[in-house]
C-alpha cells in the first residue's frame, strides 16, 4: 500500500470531489481516479459511494480506512518531522560518560559552554571509570566518552582533547609539603592513597612506573578510593598521600590547594581523550558536538 494512495483517499473524501482533490494535490483528475481504484483493488472492498453527479459519501469499508489513513498518515508525518529535526536541529538530549578527572573537571564546562550556544540541548552524564566508561560507549548506553587513558577497543574511535598531569599531592603538615621533588623509596615510605583499578589516573602512576623499572607494591597502597575529589579529601584528612589530577589541585582556591611534590625521574602526563563507536555519530546534534568539543579544547591549550 502506498502512502500516496492514502492521502489521495483522504483528499478525495474531504473536497467530496475528485476534481478537486487532483487539484490540491497537483495530478491529474484520471491519476486520483486510478489511485483510488488501485487502494480499492488492493484492499478488496468498495471505498467510495458515487451517482452520477459524483461521489455521495463514504462505505462502511472506506470509513475504516479513512480513520485508519488519518491517524497512519498523522504519525508518519510526525515521524518525517523528527527525523528532519534530527538532521537539521541541534537540540535533543546528550548521553555521555566519563571517567572521574574529566567528568569533574572538563565536562562540566564543556557543556555549559556548548548548551550556551545551543539551549535546546540536555545532557545525561555517567560518571565511572575508563573501563566503565568504555564500556558504556561500545553497548550503545551513551553516545560519547571522555577517558584519562589511551584505551584501544574495536569499533572505538579515540580522539586526543587535552593535556593532563598528574602529581603526587600531599597535605599542608605532611615532611614533603615544603620540598620540590622526593625519591621513589621516600614515597613508599608513606601511606599512598589511590584510586581504584581500571581508573585512568592509576593506570598513568603504573605505566609511568613500569616505565622506569618500578612498580606499585600493594602494601603501600593504605586506601583505595573510586573518585578523584575522594582521593583529595582523604590528603585534606591526613590519612596519607595520594595521586591525583592537576587539575584537582589548580581548579580550587588558592587558601584550600594541597602542596604537590615532584618525584625524582618520574613524569606523570597523560593525555584525556574523547572515544564514540563512529557509527553511531548519525545526528546534527552529536556530529555538531564533537566537532565543538574539538575546538573547545584547543582553544584552551
Amino acid at each position: 500500500m502506498r502512502w500516496s494512495y492514502l492521502r489521495t483517499f483522504v483528499e478525495v473524501v474531504q473536497r467530496r470531489s475528485f476534481s478537486a482533490a487532483a487539484q490540491a494535490l497537483g495530478i491529474s483528475q484520471p491519476a486520483v481516479s486510478q489511485q483510488i481504484q488501485r487502494l480499492e483493488e488492493e484492499l478488496g472492498v468498495k471505498l467510495l459511494l458515487r451517482d452520477g453527479r459524483g461521489l455521495v459519501g463514504l462505505t462502511a469499508s472506506g470509513q475504516a480506512v479513512l480513520d485508519f489513513a488519518r491517524s497512519t498518515l498523522a504519525a508518519y508525518d510526525a515521524l518525517c518531522a523528527e527525523l528532519r529535526r534530527l538532521e537539521e536541529d541541534i537540540a535533543g538530549t546528550l548521553r555521555l560518560a566519563a571517567s572521574t578527572t574529566p567528568g569533574e573537571y572538563l565536562v562540566p564546562q564543556l557543556l555549559a559552554d556548548f548548551r550556551a550556544q545551543h539551549p535546546g540541548v540536555e545532557a545525561q552524564v555517567t560518571v565511572s571509570d575508563t573501563a566503565n566508561v568504555v564500556r558504556h560507549v561500545l553497548a550503545g548506553e551513551c553516545d560519547l566518552g571522555f577517558i584519562g587513558a589511551p584505551v584501544e577497543r574495536p569499533g572505538l574511535v579515540r580522539e586526543r582533547l587535552a593535556a593532563d598531569e598528574i602529581v603526587l599531592a600531599v597535605y599542608p603538615g605532611h615532611p614533603f609539603a615544603g620540598r620540590e621533588r622526593v625519591t621513589w623509596e621516600e614515597v613508599l615510605a608513606q601511606p599512598l592513597i589511590m584510586r581504584e583499578e581500571g581508573s585512568g589516573t592509576r593506570r598513568t602512576v603504573e605505566q609511568a612506573l613500569a616505565a622506569q623499572g618500578k612498580e606499585l607494591p600493594r602494601e603501600n597502597v593504605a586506601l583505595t578510593l573510586g573518585s578523584t575529589q575522594a582521593v583529595v579529601q582523604a590528603i585534606r584528612d591526613e590519612l596519607g598521600i595520594g595521586f591525583v589530577s592537576a587539575f584537582a589541585v589548580t581548579r580550587v582556591p588558592p587558601a584550600e590547594r594541597l602542596p604537590v611534590v615532584a618525584i625524582e625521574g618520574l613524569t606523570l602526563t597523560r593525555d584525556l581523550f574523547v572515544v564514540y563507536d563512529e557509527a553511531r555519530i548519525t545526528t546534527h546534534l552529536l556530529r555538531e558536538f564533537v566537532t565543538f568539543a574539538r575546538e573547545w579544547t584547543r582553544e584552551r591549550e
